[in-house]
């Protein structure tokens, strides 16, 4: 549930993310967008979200598509929209465990491994509730890697290090 009066932010670290350049994006959007002659947004490299969650809170569409390469990404957002009181409850879960752990880089490299051996094959049809650990762990590693990164190998596999 939002408060009334929250504004939403990306939740993301990411590499090219737009937060600081939002005040000169926000002067080049046409003009019809503040009459509300503009009726869909679409997002097609959605990143960490700083253009999206910006434009959703001072526009009114009939409709937004947010899209992206990235499927892990994309899983994220599915994600939060279905269930993200679950969604945090699994975040509270992987801190807590991180917060008392005694070797918080060991703890780090133990995810990026559970994160890296738990592929499974992503249906967008259904939202799965096999989704949420996974999400939790690629916040919960977005947020503890170096700089946010994300970079697979060529097996696919996350590999960026503990910050």
């Amino acid at each position: 549930m939002f408060l009334i009066g929250t504004k939403a932010k990306p939740f993301l670290k990411w590499a090219g993310g737009k937060t600081q350049l939002l005040p000169e994006i926000e002067r080049r959007l046409p003009f019809e967008l503040s009459f509300g002659k503009i009726k869909r947004y679409v997002e097609p490299f959605i990143g960490g979200g700083a253009v999206f969650f910006h434009l959703a809170q001072f526009y009114r569409f009939e409709e937004i598509i947010i899209s992206d390469i990235n499927l892990e990404l994309l899983i994220v957002y599915k994600t939060v929209k279905e269930d993200v009181e679950g969604l945090i409850e699994q975040l509270n879960r992987i801190k807590k465990r991180f917060l008392f752990s005694h070797d918080r880089e060991k703890f780090y490299y133990e995810q990026r491994e559970s994160f890296n051996q738990n592929v499974e094959e992503i249906n967008f049809k259904h939202f799965r509730l096999s989704w949420i650990p996974r999400t939790a762990q690629f916040i919960f590693l977005n947020h503890t890697c170096f700089n946010g990164l994300y970079r697979k190998n060529s097996k696919l596999q996350l590999y960026v290090s503990f910050s």
